[in-house]
């Protein structure tokens, strides 16, 4: 395979970094320095987007989401996210909507996308509870036709169907207090929730415009107390969605789980070789994983059997403060 484009989120002051990647090495090209914290991306076939997780002052309402040429990588657009700390984008598979996650006062934003890249009219602002939401991602639909909000303050998960302009709410589910819902993947009909505080895993079904619970259970090993900053963080599958894979910070591990329809199996559970691993990313062949070791400064790199879905530790590549990684 060919060198793949890596792009990497940070919550340091060194911005964006880019790197090619093959046979398992990274090698640096580039660092976009424009600013500071930008801790999440995304990407579109021609374009590199970014959020800026500003807090909120009095001189800065809002938070931002910037985009990058991905030839040039020259900015050419920056627009406010209309939240404070934005921390999550997400695109539709037509490229055409753009979904930002404001974690501090738990506002959803959602934009048109200009046939340029460049973020069009928001045509969708809404905030469960302006004391307590805190949204952290939203995931649209395997058909494009609705979409999940995670709202971690609250405990909430909220289906939505988007036609056109239109925004309604479907569904929701109320989890238990202190469960603090994190991050979800979508596989058709399924849902897989990571939950920050009460670090589980809950699989959830959507159909006919509804979302129940099917199942749940502990990511931690059964022989390991729980401490107060063990916490659930990234979650990924396959493109073939047989496996799935979670990662704990605090503990600093990865587990790997087989998807048996509506349930999941443990079959590894290995150390992340770094501390706080932020984000976790699969290369396009899905012979690699990567993983975000935010506190210990270091992407780790894994060589990953096709096969079984399971990983060995190859090495470290060392960067500030990294959060997340894009690779394709």
């Amino acid at each position: 395979m060919k060198k793949q484009d890596v792009y990497i989120g940070s919550a340091s002051k060194q911005g964006i970094y880019y790197y090619k990647f093959k046979k398992g090495k990274l090698k640096k090209e580039k660092q976009i320095k424009d600013f500071e914290r930008c801790t999440f991306l995304n990407t579109t076939k021609n374009n590199l987007y970014s959020v800026i997780e500003i807090a909120g002052t009095e001189e800065e309402k809002y938070g931002y989401i910037i985009v990058y040429d991905k030839k040039t990588l020259k900015l050419i657009d920056k627009k406010p996210s209309y939240g404070q700390g934005p921390c999550h984008i997400e695109i539709d598979d037509n490229n055409k909507l753009l979904f930002i996650s404001n974690y501090i006062n738990g506002y959803l934003t959602v934009f048109k996308i200009n046939e340029d890249g460049t973020i069009g009219k928001k045509i969708y602002s809404h905030v469960e509870n302006e004391e307590k939401s805190h949204l952290h991602c939203v995931k649209v639909s395997t058909n494009n036709r609705f979409f999940f909000v995670v709202d971690l303050g609250v405990n909430l998960i909220i289906a939505y169907e988007i036609i056109g302009d239109i925004v309604k709410e479907v569904s929701r589910i109320q989890l238990e207090n202190n469960t603090e819902p994190r991050h979800i993947v979508v596989n058709n009909d399924l849902i897989y929730l990571i939950s920050e505080k009460s670090c589980e895993i809950y699989i959830i079904k959507f159909k006919n415009k509804k979302l129940s619970i099917i199942n749940k259970f502990s990511i931690l090993p059964s022989n390991i107390e729980k401490r107060a900053n063990y916490t659930g963080c990234a979650i990924k599958i396959s493109k073939n969605h047989r496996f799935l894979y979670a990662t704990i910070r605090g503990y600093n591990c990865i587990n790997i789980y087989r998807v048996i329809k509506n349930d999941l199996r443990l079959i590894q559970n290995i150390s992340c070789y770094g501390n706080t691993p932020r984000d976790l990313c699969l290369d396009k062949a899905e012979k690699y994983l990567l993983v975000a070791n935010q506190d210990s400064n270091q992407v780790a790199i894994f060589k990953r059997n096709m096969i079984t879905g399971k990983i060995k530790f190859l090495e470290n590549g060392k960067m500030e403060l990294p959060t997340c990684i894009i690779i394709e």
